[in-house]
Order: C-alpha cells, then sequence, then structure tokens
C-alpha cells in the first residue's frame, strides 16, 4: 500500500514547515497521522474515554491523600 502524500508532508516534513519545526521541538506526528486516520466520531470517542480516565485517576489520588493524611489535615480538607 503507497503511504498517502499528505501523511508523508507530516512524516517526511520539508525543511522550514510548521510539521518539520514541531518534529525538531520533540512532537512525535505519527501519532498526528494516526489521529487523523480516525473518524471525528471516533476521535471524540477516543477523547472521552481519555477524560474518564483521568476523572478515575483525580478520584483514586484524593481518595489515596485522604487516606494518608494526618487526622488534622483531612479535618481542613473535609472544610473546604
Amino acid at each position: 500500500m503507497k503511504p498517502d502524500p499528505r501523511e508523508e508532508l507530516l512524516l517526511n516534513p520539508r525543511p522550514g514547515t510548521a510539521a518539520a519545526a514541531a518534529r525538531d521541538f520533540g512532537i512525535d506526528l505519527t501519532l498526528t497521522v494516526e489521529n487523523l486516520r480516525l473518524t471525528p466520531e471516533e476521535r471524540v470517542r477516543r477523547l472521552d474515554e481519555h477524560i474518564d480516565g483521568m476523572k478515575r485517576l483525580t478520584a483514586s489520588i484524593r481518595r489515596l491523600q485522604k487516606s494518608t493524611d494526618p487526622p488534622h489535615e483531612r479535618l481542613i480538607d473535609e472544610r473546604s
């Protein structure tokens, strides 16, 4: 299968382009290409999954902090 020429512009950008600057800055342009292969609906679904994961992670961190905080700090946290 021959690569899409638009993808090729991102994967092997010409010097002086924004894509080249992004690559040189350390941005993994293969991830951009991978996301652009998805439909808009698939991208939104993936974003929603990441947001849900961040919410679960945040809740876990808060539970862990409350269980390990000294009692006087838990009181302060509960009031705010």
